[in-house]
Formats: C-alpha cells, sequence, structure tokens
C-alpha cells in the first residue's frame, strides 16, 4: 500500500506540475503600476444587468474572508450581481476551457507571474476602473492581474513540543535541523510562495543574494530533512496536519496560520526571515461579463474592502491607504506589523515570470524521487 509520505509527495508534485502547465505556455505579458492597461474587454459595466460571477479561488477561510470582505458588500451595492464560489483555481483547467472555447470562470486566483507569462492568451487583458495609482506599489496592477493582498510564509513551531523558548527554534536554519528540534516539518512546496528561498536563507544565502536562484542548492538542503517533512499538498491540508498534532513545525501561509490560531492550536512564530510575496486575481481570456469582473475588482482595491479582507484572513492589504485592524491571532502572525521583529525577504516575482519553467521542472522531479 502506499505511505502517507508517498501520497503527500505525489500530491505535492501534482501541484507543482500544474503550475507548469500554464508556463509552459507562456506568450510574455509584463505588469505596470498603471490604473489600467490594454483592455480586451469592449463592452462597459452594466449594473442593471443580471451577473451571476463564479469565483475560484483555494476555499478555506481564506476564501470565506473574500466573500464577506469584497462579495457580499459587492452585492449588496450592485443586487443584479450574484456569485457562485469554487476551488480550487486549478491552472490546468483555466488552460483546459480557454483553449475548449468553453470558459465557465470568471474571477479567478492565479499566481501573479502565469498571469503575466500567459497575457493575451490564457488570461484577459485588463481596464481596472476608478484607481488611483499613487496608492498602488509597482506590480500590484499587471497587464492580466490584480494583485489583491500581500501575505507571508509564517515559520510558526508547536508550544506543546517545545514548551521552554529559551530552547525553542529561533532562526530560519532551526526548521532544518532536527538533530537540535526532532519531529516532523510541514510545508506546501509552493515555488511562488518561497519555497527554495526558504532552504536557501536557512543554508547561509543572504537575502539580497538570492536571485538568480540556486535551484540545486535549495533541493540539497531540503534533501537533509525530506524523510522528516510532510509535503502538503495545498494550505489547507497543512492546516490539518497542524490542528491535528501531526506536525511540530511549519511554514503556512499566513491567514492558514491564523486560522491554525483560531482553531486553538498551540504554535507560536518564528521571526527570523519571513518571506512576503502577492496573492493575485485574474480573468481568463473569453470569459463572459469581462466589464462586471473588472468592476468588481476595483471595488475590493477600494481602501475599505481592502482593510475589511486583510483584518479577516490576517494579511496584508495591498492599498495604501487601507487601515486594517486585526484581531489579537492576527496581530501575532502579521509579518508587515511589530509583531514582525525579524525582517521580510520578499519574493520577486518579476524573476519567476521568466525563470519558473526549469524550476519548477526540478522540484516536481525532486518531490517525486
Amino acid at each position: 500500500m502506499m505511505s502517507l509520505r508517498t501520497r503527500r509527495w505525489i500530491g505535492a508534485a501534482a501541484l507543482v506540475a500544474a503550475t507548469a502547465l500554464l508556463a509552459a505556455c507562456s506568450s510574455g505579458g509584463g505588469s505596470g503600476n498603471s490604473s489600467s492597461s490594454s483592455s480586451g474587454s469592449k463592452s462597459t459595466f452594466d449594473p442593471t444587468a443580471p451577473v451571476k460571477m463564479t469565483y475560484v479561488s483555494y476555499g478555506g477561510t481564506g476564501q470565506q474572508a473574500q466573500i464577506d470582505a469584497w462579495q457580499k458588500p459587492y452585492s449588496e451595492k450592485y443586487p443584479n450581481v450574484t456569485f457562485a464560489n469554487s476551488s480550487p483555481p486549478d491552472p490546468a483547467q483555466v488552460k483546459a476551457q480557454v483553449t475548449s472555447g468553453q470558459v465557465q470562470w470568471n474571477a479567478v486566483t492565479t499566481a501573479p507571474y502565469l498571469a503575466s507569462q500567459n497575457c493575451g492568451t490564457l488570461y484577459q487583458k485588463l481596464t481596472i476602473p476608478n484607481l488611483t495609482a499613487s496608492d498602488y506599489d509597482n506590480g500590484i496592477i499587471g497587464d492580466c492581474y490584480i494583485a489583491d493582498f500581500r501575505y507571508s510564509l509564517v515559520f510558526t513551531y508547536s508550544t506543546d513540543a517545545f514548551p521552554d523558548p529559551a530552547k525553542a527554534p529561533k532562526t530560519i536554519a532551526d526548521f532544518f535541523d532536527t538533530k537540535k528540534f526532532p519531529g516532523k516539518r510541514g510545508i506546501v512546496p509552493t515555488i511562488q510562495d518561497g519555497f527554495l528561498e526558504t532552504a536557501l536563507l536557512a543554508d547561509g544565502v543572504k537575502a539580497k543574494d538570492l536571485y538568480p536562484v540556486d535551484v540545486d542548492r535549495a533541493l540539497t538542503k531540503w534533501d537533509t530533512i525530506k524523510s522528516d517533512t510532510i509535503f502538503a499538498a495545498n494550505p489547507g491540508a497543512l492546516l490539518q496536519d497542524v490542528t491535528s498534532h501531526q506536525v511540530v513545525m511549519e511554514m503556512l501561509v499566513q491567514a492558514r496560520t491564523q486560522a491554525a490560531l483560531d482553531a486553538g492550536a498551540h504554535i507560536k512564530p518564528v521571526w527570523d526571515q519571513t518571506i512576503t510575496s502577492i496573492d493575485g486575481l485574474a480573468i481568463p481570456k473569453g470569459s463572459p461579463n469581462t466589464a462586471a469582473i473588472e468592476n468588481f475588482y476595483s471595488f475590493l482595491l477600494q481602501p475599505e474592502q481592502q482593510a475589511k479582507m486583510a483584518s479577516l484572513a490576517g494579511v496584508a492589504p495591498v492599498n495604501k491607504q487601507s487601515k486594517p485592524s486585526y484581531t489579537a491571532n492576527g496581530n501575532l502572525v502579521n509579518a508587515f506589523g511589530p509583531a514582525n521583529t525579524g525582517t521580510t525577504v520578499p519574493i520577486d516575482a518579476d524573476y519567476w515570470g521568466k525563470n519558473i519553467n526549469q524550476a519548477t521542472s526540478k522540484v516536481t522531479t525532486w518531490l517525486a524521487g
């Protein structure tokens, strides 16, 4: 019978491989910081027309926060617009729908680099109305995506396993030290969330020297704890591992780390060098109701909606005018706030937009090996 570890590796390898399907058919594209880019939409938003929008994200607490922060208030403002939620946002499904001409998804979560690579071929070029360019940093508004929030990969450990703060993990290198800190680790091996950069930082590479990424060196570092690591297929699966005490330390995205705390998990963040990134939303090319989706994207990028999402999910807003109010647990895991006594290391999305293919192939082979 296939072991749990093997099933985990296969599931994680499938996740990385699915991401590669879009990367392999890239057509270029790019990102900017203007409030709009060249449009593929010839229509304008009609608030009186009935629209049912299929919104696809990762499910769980993160998607529920998006429903509460963005969808419900949008439908209150525009009663003719309703939402149907689905998950996960499988890149292979985007490709299948677009190439078959049977596009059923409207708003889809995607890594910004994937949208940029496939801009104009698999993803629709966007015109987002009513945005003030100065409210957003470079790379937040792309030709074929918007960044809807910032997040981090939070390193936490079980205080049940390591109850003495003086003897608990304190650095990113400690995640890879199974002699000093025995027990199972957990991570989702997603390249755009910092899977490779994490290993390099732990191996002594300075943050300023991470790029170009030495994939082989990173995987060699992961080799040192491969047998002690659960490579979860997605953040929801890793959240279950955390709350069911299957791991003694984990690197889990910020929203799910807050969810673990909210569920009563006895975990504590390690603020050393924390990887940060941006989440993206795009529109599959050929999707109906593009103007309505663009109007919705403009709505969720406004300060109030950004603040509500950040407050609910424990992530950070992309609108610089937004003033979120976090829960106690949200503050504990907010890498962008005062709780973080270490440093943040942002992912270079432009680098991965140009170099993801070879890295994905190596990581997929490594996971399955």
